[in-house]
Parts: structure tokens; sequence; C-alpha cells
């Protein structure tokens, strides 16, 4: 907000000035978004008149909310005005619109009205949105003291608009509306695709949640949570959502659960499997994709292996490692004759135990961890 001296000349939208504040100097320009009082946007600020600007300076300047500047022409350097700071660090939008007014007018007011502060700190939050505002920025920006600063957290979260995340002051109503966003997601999701255990956690957090505070997320899943909305974990789930097999994936869960595990080290292919359930393709995939995400059935090197069969596996091995005295080697050759398995299953269950710490791998060969 800044005011030009009646003996001065009218202070034109565009123009050249220098900007002074304590010490510091810095040319700028002056884009007048509308005068104070009557109608605007304005072209110019006659003498004698105030008006919103905002100065795009050419160098820094330490400011914040409040502080007082003084104006000089840019030549010769007489002085036209000053003003005081509402935002040292301004959205980089429109300056001449209705909008752009209003905005400067919810930032402004009587020196030392609390309420007035307490209308602009709220409009600096809100119109951040889900990014929000961190709590340092009511000194570094708000201008206020740290004493200041925290009574007006206090006030402006008992008011119930704004939520304090972390080191972060959110509007609750952009809280509430990312709230009923992921709520909504998850519906999506399950009516997509009813046999999902839910919507991953971190698609939705990279669908919906760009631009937002980090601790933002977590704050609005556990705030869904808590009132009973989904239920959080890897994926997000509608609270009591369980899975309604149709008689067709029914029968091939049963199939595929039942030669898999018959199968052990050397499972079938989903080839064989279709063929034995005449169910189509694409439902045992589904079924399959199901068991994996429920930890029934492990995926290796786009093998379909049943947990059950691997889990003895990795007993037998770690038995083998027990005993005191030289160290217990498995190769390939010894794992195939063993287990009586082709290359096609021994290459990826020897890698995999290796990924689960059973075995390590020296040469070609494997020892059989003790620890």
């Amino acid at each position: 907000a800044l005011e030009v001296l009646p003996e001065a000349r009218a202070l034109r939208h565009g123009a050249r000035v220098r900007f002074h504040q304590g010490t510091t100097e810095v040319i700028g320009r002056v884009a007048v978004a509308g005068l104070c009082e009557g109608e605007g946007p304005a072209g110019e600020i006659p003498p004698g008149r105030s008006a919103y600007a905002r100065l795009r300076l050419e160098g820094e300047a330490v400011v914040t909310r409040g502080d007082r500047f003084i104006l000089r022409a840019y030549s010769p350097a007489m002085t036209v005005g000053g003003g005081v700071v509402l935002d040292p660090h301004p959205p980089r939008s429109a300056i001449r619109t209705p909008a752009a007014l209003a905005r400067f007018r919810r930032l402004d007011g009587p020196a030392g009205s609390g309420v007035a502060a307490a209308e602009a700190v709220r409009s600096l939050i809100e119109e951040r949105g889900p990014g929000g505002m961190a709590r340092a920025a009511l000194v570094s920006r708000a201008g206020l003291d740290p004493g200041e600063a925290r009574a007006m957290e206090e006030r402006l979260v008992a008011e119930g608009r704004v939520t304090a995340v972390g080191e972060t002051l959110v509007a609750t109503a952009a809280l509430e509306a990312l709230g009923a966003k992921l709520a909504a997601a998850v519906a999506a999701h399950h009516a997509a695709d009813a046999l999902s255990g839910g919507l991953p956690r971190e698609e939705a957090r990279e669908r919906l949640f760009k631009g937002a505070a980090p601790a933002v997320f977590e704050h609005v899943v556990g705030a869904l949570v808590q009132r009973g909305a989904i239920a959080a974990g890897d994926r997000l789930a509608k609270a009591g959502h369980a899975l309604s097999l149709s008689p067709e994936e029914g029968r091939a869960r049963e199939t595929l659960e039942a030669m898999l595990l018959e199968g052990g080290l050397a499972p079938p292919a989903v080839a064989s499997i279709v063929a034995a359930s005449g169910v189509p393709a694409a439902a045992v995939e589904r079924i399959a994709a199901l068991l994996v995400r429920q930890k029934r059935l492990v995926r290796i090197d786009g093998l379909l292996f049943h947990a059950e069969a691997l889990e003895r596996l990795k007993r037998e091995l770690r038995e083998l490692g027990r005993p005191e005295g030289a160290e217990a080697r498995v190769d390939v050759a010894a794992f195939k004759a063993r287990y009586g398995i082709s290359r096609k299953y021994a290459i990826p269950l020897l890698e995999y135990l290796d990924r689960e710490r059973v075995t390590r791998r020296v040469g070609d060969a494997r020892i059989v961890r003790r620890d």
C-alpha cells in the first residue's frame, strides 16, 4: 500500500523507481492494482492519493509484512512517496484484476488491529491450499514476533479454519477437500476392481497430493481412519470392505492354490491351470494377483510359487546351515538334484533365497547362512 506525495508527479503504472528501506536501495518497477479508495484499477496514482501496487525489485531486499519504505523517482532521484509492505512474497499472478485488488484489501487493515492481522494471516494460509504455510513464515513473512506468532497460531487453530500439521499451517477447508477426494478415489478404485485390496498408498499420494506439504498426506489418511471412512495399510480401502468372489473366481482360486501346492518347487504354468479349471485366463490372472497381494502366492521371475512351498524350502536349507563345522554349500547342480527340478526353476529359486538372506552367493555356489 503506497501513497504519492501531494507535491510529486503522478506515479504511472510500470514506472521505474528507487525502493528505499532502512539502508537498502534497490531499483524496481511499480505495477498499480488500483486505488485504495474509489474505483480501480488505475493507470496511475495521482498526487496525494493512495493505491495498492506490486513492486518488482531488480535486487534483493530483506523486508517483511508491516515494514515501511520510501519510493524515489529513478531520475532525478526525488522522493515520490512511501508505503507499507502487505506481503513480501506475493504470488506471480495478474495484478490489474478485481480478484487481485480484493486480495490487497484483505491483506490491508488499520494499524495495530488484531482482527485485521488475523484476517491477513488467515488469507495468506488459505491461498496456499494444501501446500500450507510454514509456522516460521508467521515471523518471516507475516511480520509477527515469536510471541505474537504463537498467539496467532493458537487463535487461528481455535477458530477451526486453520490446522497445524507438523511444522505447517494448512487451511482446514483444504484438508477436508483432500479427504473427500481421497475417499472418493478409494471408492472408485473398489468399483473398478472388486478384487483389489485397495488403492495403493503411494499411488494415492502421487495422484492426489502433489503440491501438498509432506505431512499432509498422513494427516488426511489418519483423519479418515479415525472417522471410520477407510482402513489404511500398504493399501487404502473402504472400512469394512470385503472381497466377494464370483463362483467362477472361487473355482479359479481353489484350482490355483491346489495345483501350485501340488507342484511345489516346479509349479505348473498359468496356461495349464486355465486348462484344468476351465476358467478364462483373465479371471485366473486376477485371482493370482489377489493371492500374491494376500501373500498366499509369490511371483519370482514370472513364475508363481505357493508361499507354503517356499517356506518349507527355506526351513530345510536353514537346517543344513545349523550344524557346527564345515559350511553348507549348495551349487546349481546339487540343488537341481536334491529337489528334482530343472534349471528353469532352480536359478530363480536360488536368487530368491539370496534375496531372502537364506543363502549367500560365493562364485558359482551358495553358502547357507548361519545368522
